[in-house]
């Protein structure tokens, strides 16, 4: 009988450190490389900008994309070129001995934002040019907003920048819209306003502030932005009355957090513990971040969420890599690789490095949040 227990016994054992085994032999194979990215492995950096590089000569465009909406397939071409930017100037930070080859690619996808066939999509949504209408009280946030974004970055590493003259018109055409605005939020598109891309907005103008407007914007945020439940950023509110019709989530939130690191890491931070309180998760080691809160259910997301699967998205995952790097918070930013290696299947030659499944966009905002500099950038240059 004891020859029997003690065989039970161990067959049982086994059984544990099988299932354990399996449990954590994926998890420790995806994240391999996890900690050498969030050191700022220069060979990683490089592959991967080598990558998104590549990209950019493959000659994208609308037809480069199959979401099934012309609508969308301009937002990313757009998204792939504004990511590009902002990773090529935290390159520009990160690699300092590199930092004229990386501004030089930064002003490259300026361009390609700057160009008419990019910035099509906006024009068709507004019915007129976000350039040609700076003098009028348009929104146009979402495209003004990013690009103002990373023509303010571009301005910081190089003062002598190509962009400052248009950097300092949209600048001016933002500021007032904000201040006339009685939300002080801008519509991404007419009767559509989305907080999270006024975070760009605020964030690029604020790199050129000398008043306390960006103080009044996060007080503002920080008040009737944020839900007072769950600590996240809502997804939609009213242009006119502030009211959210959308609810909180963890697409806006995590990109929105990346953004204002770039003018408040103090509120940045404060949206990003909320995340990691409200929608942070990991099955069997892989890091995984919801699109709604666990208090909400029946929604299934939308193209900003990208796939939502058992409630956890995979665009709020991937920007929430970005937040953990700001944010020093290496352990969660291990889980997160993790699931990102699994989800993106990456390649890796001598040169490149690409995250397969994610073509284009998904190689650019990996880029740009594997890259987010630690501390954030609000300190530099003062």
């Amino acid at each position: 009988m004891k020859r029997i227990e003690r065989l039970i016994g161990r067959q049982i054992v086994g059984c544990i450190l099988f299932v354990a085994g399996m449990a954590w032999i994926p998890h420790a194979w995806h994240s391999r490389l996890a900690e050498r990215w969030f050191a700022g492995d220069a060979e990683l950096q490089t592959k991967l900008a080598n990558g998104v590089e590549h990209w950019m000569q493959s000659g994208l465009d609308r037809n480069s994309f199959t979401t099934g909406s012309k609508q969308f397939d301009g937002e990313w071409l757009y998204g792939t070129y504004v990511m590009a930017a902002m990773g090529f100037g935290q390159m520009a930070l990160e690699q300092p001995e590199n930092k004229k080859r990386y501004l030089a690619l930064m002003e490259e996808a300026i361009e390609e934002v700057l160009s008419d066939r990019v910035r099509q999509f906006d024009i068709e949504r507004w019915r007129s040019d976000p350039l040609e209408t700076l003098d009028t009280d348009e929104g146009h946030a979402a495209y003004l907003g990013y690009l103002n974004l990373a023509m303010g970055f571009h301005r910081l590493l190089d003062p002598k920048s190509k962009f400052a003259e248009l950097n300092d018109r949209i600048s001016v055409a933002l500021r007032r819209r904000i201040e006339a605005s009685p939300t002080l939020l801008l519509e991404s598109y007419p009767h559509e306003t989305y907080p999270v891309d006024n975070c760009a907005v605020i964030a690029s103008v604020a790199m050129n502030a000398t008043d306390d407007l960006p103080k009044r914007w996060a007080e503002r945020c920080r008040k009737e932005y944020i839900d007072p439940a769950s600590g996240l950023l809502f997804q939609a509110v009213d242009g006119r009355t502030g009211q959210p019709y959308d609810f909180p989530r963890g697409s806006g939130t995590t990109l929105g957090l990346y953004f204002l690191s770039f003018m408040d890491m103090d509120l940045s931070g404060v949206l990003y513990e909320a995340m990691k309180q409200e929608l942070a998760g990991t099955i069997c080691g892989f890091g995984l971040v919801r699109e709604y809160p666990k208090s909400i259910r029946g929604q299934s997301g939308d193209i900003d969420s990208g796939a939502v699967i058992f409630g956890y998205g995979l665009s709020p995952t991937g920007f929430a890599l970005g937040g953990a790097r700001l944010h020093g918070d290496g352990h969660y930013f291990k889980h997160l690789y993790a699931t990102a290696t699994a989800a993106g299947a990456p390649l890796q030659t001598k040169e490149r490095f690409s995250f397969v499944t994610g073509a284009s966009l998904g190689d650019a905002i990996l880029f740009a949040m594997l890259t987010a500099h630690p501390g954030g950038i609000t300190e530099i240059g003062k």
